[in-house]
């Protein structure tokens, strides 16, 4: 059964969210956040995870469905949309799935909300800082300096369109998105409005939570596009190696989406990650009570 709406935010937004499975909340509950530029629907092709756990998506503030307010394009405002998530629809104890952007978006959650409703967390192919720093040159290739993004930032303005193909080819790997997928993918990043995703990304690419890696409490899943084009697969590696329960597992010939390119066994691994972290959540939840 599959539940759509809107939220409103804590600051008037209204967003749009996804709510399946939710008879299967007991064993466990993924919300999936999304890339920079995406939507909850490109999960669409992991939906059968909601068979087994409860699964929630959400789109954005300016993309997908969601309102284009024209403010909070920064990552601690979306992960202060997703505690807004969260209180709404009473989940209690999840594992948030970020991808790409997801990770950033994650990370500051944590750092600025806690482990309250946390059981674990999952990223995929996102590098644990994109800007290249002395003694760290291992983040994006193509966005590890302030020129990079500039540059971006201006193609975003001019050229959004072409652009936006681009974006479809380096979300895959060794094989080639088909016609359909493409066109797929492009009309869905053309629902972004291009100033705001240019804001969002001067944030993203500058953040770095290498610091803040070795204090994460939680259970970590880290996933790897063995054929990513968007980072260095040392700099995504590096999450998986410094957090404290950290596992990386990686997809050889996939890329930056390897959950739509391999839905199969990434909904298996993430499966048994969802179903630990919630039986663990679960026991952590009864000690404290007792």
């Amino acid at each position: 059964m599959e539940e759509a709406g809107f939220l409103e935010t804590d600051d008037g937004v209204q967003l749009r969210y996804t709510d399946r499975g939710k008879m299967n909340a007991g064993a466990g509950t993924v919300v999936f956040l999304h890339g920079w530029g995406a939507n909850g629907r490109w999960f669409d092709r992991n939906v059968a995870l909601a068979r087994e756990v409860r699964m929630v998506t959400l789109d954005y503030r300016g993309m997908g469905e969601s309102a284009h307010p024209g403010h909070g394009f920064r990552v601690s405002r979306l992960a202060a949309d997703v505690r807004c998530l969260l209180a709404e629809l009473n989940i209690e104890r999840a594992v948030l799935c970020g991808t790409s952007l997801g990770f950033t978006v994650i990370m500051s959650y944590l750092e600025l909300f806690g482990y309250e409703r946390i059981d674990g967390v999952a990223f995929v192919d996102q590098s644990a800082c994109m800007a290249s720093k002395p003694g760290w040159s291992t983040g994006a290739p193509e966005l590890s300096n302030a020129a990079q993004v500039a540059e971006l930032c201006a193609q975003l303005e001019l050229n959004f369109e072409s652009l936006a193909d681009g974006i479809v080819t380096a979300g895959f790997g060794a094989s080639p998105p088909t016609d359909q997928a493409r066109a797929f993918f492009r009309e869905q990043i053309l629902k972004c409005d291009p100033r705001h995703l240019a804001a969002l990304m001067v944030d993203h690419a500058n953040l770095d939570f290498r610091d803040l890696l070795p204090h994460v409490r939680c259970p970590v899943l880290n996933f790897i596009g063995g054929s990513t084009k968007c980072h260095h697969i040392r700099g995504i590696e590096y999450i998986g190696e410094h957090v404290p329960r950290g596992r990386n597992v990686t997809f050889e010939s996939a890329g930056h989406w390897l959950y739509y390119e391999e839905p199969a066994r990434f909904n298996a691994e993430l499966l048994d990650f969802i179903q630990m972290a919630a039986a663990e959540g679960a026991e952590r939840k009864l000690a404290a009570q007792s």
